[in-house]
């Protein structure tokens, strides 16, 4: 899409970046806190992709005021967690048992999955804590339990086990009705996962239709799908909230529907989480949310000179327009198009901005910085969909001497072959601080990101 000021041409550039590709910007420590704003296993969950090989796992929260989770808190994200462990082990060995329970009584799958429930919530163990977060936003605490698959397939797979079951489906209904209550509990907590999921995905249908503004229609139509799907899932969401409230009117003797819209939500919110992630401007867009979230004061925009999402052509200049609600530094990335004809999956990010021809990164609030003003950004080979984002920062990026240097007069590259490489990329260099008291710590024991920062993303559509 650029090419260098003056005597630079788009070929030698190209030539140069190739050279250039094995160097990779440092990582200061701590930069993996920096990348993501929750530990991996936790958005992960939210997102309704989190897999554990050969072990089972239960995923839980309890809200806390203050500063910092007490003991009653922390004990109840447990036992929430070993609940919603049992609760996925009822479910997945239910049809072990339906055929079984069927010959010796008419007995209600709920009342099934209930007993099973129970019952494993009794007999399993070797049960362990694998992580805990803290979120200090949110004010909830999130626990990651997990049990070795195959001891617990041994302990459901007993005999003992198995009578039990039996026994209480056939005598003991209070226990079951009681089971069913914790079930739809659960299923409840689902419900605020899912809720707030949803919010965060309605801020990104915005950013969607803010950012395809200007752009042709068959861009808008790729984006169109996926906002339908959004659409789709806060209706059935919806669906699920009326069943559930439904349900815990009726003493939650009725979870079967419950069940199965729920595990619908989880594989609609799992498929729209894994086009979001494969989409490099839908990933970072989602992760700009993030960050207004974090700093709502703090904004940074970048906006192509002919609109969001515009069409360009080759030869054709472009210019970027970035605005700050405050004094900050700033560093601009661009994002390549692939040649969808030539199968490669890398995309080349490209430190756009500050540059060998012009270090000064520093934007006054207010002010409008341009990127492009000497007609360097030009449209070239391959076309296609160009994302451009921009970070800023309270405090300067400390890499970018080092990087400057090592492009020896021409623009910083680096490949990378997933969405996850470019989020890193963004925020390298960014001094990561001593936290106050009771502050967040990732599972690393690294301190959580505390610089205050901000990011924004647009992208144009090049054409031959």
């Amino acid at each position: 899409m650029f090419k260098p000021q003056k005597t630079y041409r788009m070929t030698s550039i190209i030539f140069f970046l190739t050279l250039f590709i094995g160097s990779f910007l440092i990582y200061l420590n701590g930069a993996d806190a920096l990348a993501s704003f929750r530990p991996d296993w936790l958005q992960e969950y939210l997102d309704g992709t989190l897999t554990m090989q050969n072990e089972y796992h239960g995923v839980s929260f309890a809200a806390f005021e203050g500063k910092t989770p007490d003991y009653d808190t922390m004990r109840l994200a447990k036992d929430r967690a070993l609940d919603e462990l049992c609760y996925q082990l009822s479910v997945s060995i239910k049809s072990r048992f339906e055929d079984n329970m069927a010959k010796k009584g008419d007995y209600e799958e709920q009342h099934i999955v209930s007993s099973l429930f129970v019952s494993t919530r009794k007999v399993i163990s070797g049960v362990q804590e694998k992580e805990k977060y803290t979120d200090p936003k949110d004010q909830s605490y999130w626990v990651l339990l997990a049990v070795d698959k195959k001891a617990a397939d041994r302990q459901l797979a007993q005999q003992a086990f198995i009578n039990e079951v039996a026994d209480r489906l056939e005598h003991k209904q209070e226990e079951i009705l009681e089971g069913i209550k914790q079930i739809t509990s659960i299923l409840a907590n689902h419900m605020q996962v899912y809720t707030e999921r949803m919010n965060r995905l309605e801020r990104l249908l915005q950013t969607i239709d803010t950012k395809v503004g200007s752009t042709n229609e068959q861009t808008k139509e790729e984006y169109a799908s996926i906002r339908q799907e959004i659409v789709q899932m806060n209706a059935g969401r919806k669906g699920y909230e009326e069943s559930l409230a439904l349900s815990q009117r009726q003493q939650g003797e009725q979870i079967k529907e419950l069940m199965i819209q729920n595990n619908e939500l989880k594989n609609m919110l799992s498929r729209i989480s894994g086009r979001i992630e494969k989409d490099y401007f839908l990933a970072l867009a989602n992760d700009d949310l993030e960050y207004k979230a974090i700093h709502p004061d703090f904004r940074i925009t970048i906006t192509p000179d002919k609109g969001q999402g515009a069409d360009y052509v080759k030869g054709e200049k472009v210019r970027f327009l970035i605005q700050a609600s405050r004094g900050c530094y700033i560093k601009v990335i661009y994002i390549s198009s692939v040649d969808k004809d030539s199968g490669q999956e890398k995309k080349t990010n490209v430190l756009l901005f500050p540059n060998e021809f012009d270090r000064n990164n520093w934007i006054n609030a207010g002010e409008t910085k341009v990127i492009g003003s000497q007609g360097e950004i030009e449209v070239q080979e391959p076309f296609g969909k160009d994302i451009v984002t921009v970070v800023a920062s309270a405090s300067q990026f400390t890499d970018l001497e080092t990087i400057l240097t090592r492009t020896r007069g021409g623009y910083y590259s680096e490949d990378t072959s997933n969405t996850r490489g470019t989020l890193t990329l963004r925020t390298r260099g960014l001094a990561v601080v001593q936290p106050k008291t009771g502050a967040s710590v990732t599972p690393a024991g690294k301190p959580v990101q505390t610089v205050p920062m901000a990011t924004d993303t647009c992208f144009i559509v090049s054409h031959p």
